[in-house]
């Protein structure tokens, strides 16, 4: 102060702060950096696991397509039946009458809350609308399930129709006819069964035509978001 460098003083504690400054603001810069790049690890990580489980939904939902075709299959046999009394039916599929389809899908399951979180607003926004989609099918699997599980299997053991029998029969060999071939015939003129019949047809093919959609959208998607993972 003395000396009068005041001035040198000020200008070398200037210096020394802004060097701080600059220093403190590559470190946040790289940390940062550091930062942004585990997230995108991460995120990457989590869409290659929500395209192996939409994989595997999409193995469950093409089985289920194929049991649907041929319950669809049984459903109007019968109701062929009903229309034409000559008409013959092969009573060892019968029985799919009685059967349901599954539809529990894990992708959404297991990334519902995670997919919240993404960075990548288009990529959220894709897996939520499919997701909104899973649901609406999901809506009419219940009402399907709901037709076979507490109206058709309850009526068909109302009126005695499963076929004890077929529990030791060998399908291999003599083939598994679930229900009584006469109490079928018989009920095929029954109101009731009709009505059943009726809620089964339109239940179960409202279920195949959206799980067909939903299919379709699984394959676009898995292409989708593998495209944009690779990128």
């Amino acid at each position: 102060m003395e000396t009068g460098k005041t001035g040198k003083y000020f200008k070398y504690a200037i210096g020394e702060i802004v060097l701080v400054v600059i220093g403190i603001l590559i470190a946040l810069s790289i940390n940062n950096w550091n930062e942004g790049r585990k997230n995108d690890q991460k995120e990457s990580l989590l869409i290659k696991n929500i395209i192996e489980d939409l994989n595997l939904d999409s193995v469950h939902i093409n089985q289920s397509l194929n049991e649907l075709t041929n319950q669809l299959d049984v459903v109007d046999d019968l109701i062929g039946k009903v229309l034409d009394s000559k008409k013959i039916l092969d009573y060892n599929s019968m029985g799919l009458v009685r059967y349901s389809s599954d539809f529990r899908p894990i992708s959404q399951r297991n990334h519902a809350e995670p997919i919240s979180n993404l960075e990548n607003k288009f990529t959220r926004k894709t897996l939520q609308n499919y997701f909104l989609k899973e649901d609406k099918v999901l809506d009419i699997f219940k009402e399907y399930e709901d037709i076979i599980h507490n109206k058709i299997r309850p009526h068909l053991s109302d009126v005695g129709m499963h076929n004890l029998k077929s529990l030791y029969e060998e399908s291999d060999k003599t083939g598994q006819v679930l229900l009584q071939p006469e109490i079928l015939e018989e009920q095929l003129g029954n109101i009731k069964f009709q009505q059943l019949l009726f809620e089964r047809r339109l239940k179960t093919d409202a279920f195949k035509g959206l799980l067909n959609e939903l299919n379709i959208d699984n394959q676009t998607l898995i292409k989708t978001l593998s495209e944009n993972n690779n990128n």
